[in-house]
């Protein structure tokens, strides 16, 4: 059974008119790990990750083979369609030093996550939250620049919700 995962990214390239054998061909390069999975289509190819993170190391492999050619997409979520448009909420974990507890905290809320525990010693601070996929792009990368990347994050797919706001989905 296919793995579920919430976020997923297109790759073209620039120079070929036909987007299939450049799929195929790029897959091939591609290491196979647990956290995504590579679809050829008539576009491109299609990476398919658990996490923001996962998508980085097949992209810089990529973007070292074929360089100012390859076109990639910005990372999208993918909904899942039932009885109701659900969106994939994600859970995490952030370490790092104490003073920057605030900084992590505060921009978790700003993101509308809902924090789940916190805690803070002189030695670390811990923050755990749930929160919708689409307000956490990025937030690996802000976790790196505040913490000077000593920051440590692990995300994982932690349940899909109905979408509250469905305009703000179809904009």
């Amino acid at each position: 059974m296919r793995p579920e995962f919430p976020i997923e990214c297109r790759c073209s390239h620039r120079g070929e008119p036909l987007q299939l054998p450049f799929a195929q061909k790029a897959m091939q390069m591609l290491p196979h790990r647990a956290e995504t999975i590579f679809e050829p289509t008539p576009q491109g190819l299609r990476v398919i990750a658990e996490t923001e993170m996962a998508l980085e190391r097949p992209l810089e492999i990529l973007r070292d083979v074929f360089g100012e050619q390859l076109h990639v997409e910005p990372p999208a979520v993918r909904y899942r369609e039932g009885a109701s448009l659900e969106e994939p909420h994600m859970g995490l974990r952030v370490l790092a030093a104490p003073m920057h507890f605030e900084i992590l905290r505060n921009d978790l809320l700003l993101r509308g996550a809902t924090i789940v525990d916190a805690e803070q010693s002189k030695h670390f601070a811990v923050v755990r939250a749930v929160a919708p996929l689409k307000k956490l792009f990025g937030y690996h990368a802000f976790v790196a620049q505040h913490t000077s990347r000593r920051g440590q994050l692990v995300m994982w797919l932690s349940h899909y919700a109905a979408v509250a706001d469905r305009t703000a989905h179809d904009s």
